[in-house]
């Protein structure tokens, strides 16, 4: 049984099996699945020849599903998304849904119009979806940066290249 590795001759079950038995196997070198498969094995044994069953497979989709496509669709991906942090700090994707579902909801906003207003929903939550609309970013000057880093470090610290250059040319002079 161990010569031959056709899957028609037998099952990856029946050939770890032999090999046991005939000790070219030691017991504690047999898989981890073989003690699971002798205790639950399978309703019909997986033999080559068993005839495949095709089963139709229903397709799953969930309401959220086309409102996730339409917004993938607009916006296209809006950034990373953290999995560690996903219960605590929903995707924006996430809280673009529930912001549609709770207008769907109020019936007030066509369904035309979903999409927009949800948008906007989220502009008050920070979140802008479309960078034209976003506030401009305010970035403090460079310079007073550069002045408030050198006030607090110490004179001994604050250190000029020109001043190590100059000493270090006096001293290939001398």
């Amino acid at each position: 049984m161990a010569s031959s590795r056709l899957e028609k001759i037998g099952t990856i079950y029946t050939r770890v099996n032999g090999l046991l038995k005939s000790g070219a196997m030691k017991p504690k070198d047999k898989p981890l699945w073989y003690d699971i498969y002798e205790a639950f094995p399978p309703k019909y044994e997986p033999n080559y020849d068993r005839p495949v069953v095709n089963k139709n497979i229903p397709q799953i989709l969930y309401h959220e599903d086309v409102i996730r496509a339409k917004f993938y669709k607009k916006y296209h991906s809006p950034g990373t998304i953290h999995l560690s942090e996903y219960k605590s700090r929903p995707s924006i994707c996430q809280v673009f849904i529930t912001e549609y579902q709770k207008l769907q909801a109020d019936k007030c906003v066509a369904e035309e119009e979903l999409m927009e207003k949800a948008a906007l929903a989220l502009e008050a939550h920070g979140i802008y979806l479309d960078p034209s609309r976003a506030p401009p970013k305010v970035e403090p000057v460079v310079e007073e940066k550069v002045e408030a880093a050198s006030m607090t470090r110490p004179l001994r610290e604050q250190v000029k290249l020109a001043d190590i250059f100059k000493e270090s040319q006096e001293e290939q002079k001398d």
